[in-house]
């Protein structure tokens, strides 16, 4: 009888494990191209940021292209119908970047994304890679879970 209480609770005690597993509504995968402008000789230069949420503490948030190559580790927390995005550390850990400038602070808001009728809208806020957008934006898409 204790075995069948123990394989009880062994089970009940995974089934409650995997309800903390699972994943969140703003869990996935969001791409944002961002358009640069044209470059020499007329060509059109883009920089791609990529966000990836796993629950708050598995976000990152990767930004390639002209000119740019950055890792940055966030912290990604709902907030009613959006999602809030703040600095945590570059990839390699530090509060600098690769070139030893510091442009964000620890916890400082990097942008909100929010589902919007037509879509996902961002409000920047201190994401550097955003400089001059003020207004909320249709930037990031959801690509995957």
């Amino acid at each position: 009888m204790k075995s069948v209480f123990a394989g009880l609770a062994v089970s009940l005690g995974l089934a409650a494990g995997s309800v903390a597993l699972a994943a969140q509504p703003w869990d996935g995968t969001y791409v944002y191209e961002q358009a640069l402008g044209p470059g020499a000789g007329g060509t059109q230069n883009f920089v791609t940021h990529t966000l990836t949420v796993a629950g708050p503490e598995g976000c990152r948030l990767i930004a390639k292209g002209f000119q740019t190559d950055e890792n940055i580790r966030c912290k990604a927390m709902p907030d009613g119908d959006r999602l809030l995005v703040t600095f945590v550390s570059y990839g390699n850990g530090k509060v600098e970047n690769k070139y030893g400038v510091k442009l964000y602070s620890v916890g400082q808001p990097l942008f909100a994304i929010a589902e919007a009728p037509n879509g996902l809208v961002t409000t920047w806020q201190g994401y550097a890679k955003a400089a001059g957008e003020s207004a909320p934006t249709a930037a990031f898409k959801k690509v995957g879970r």
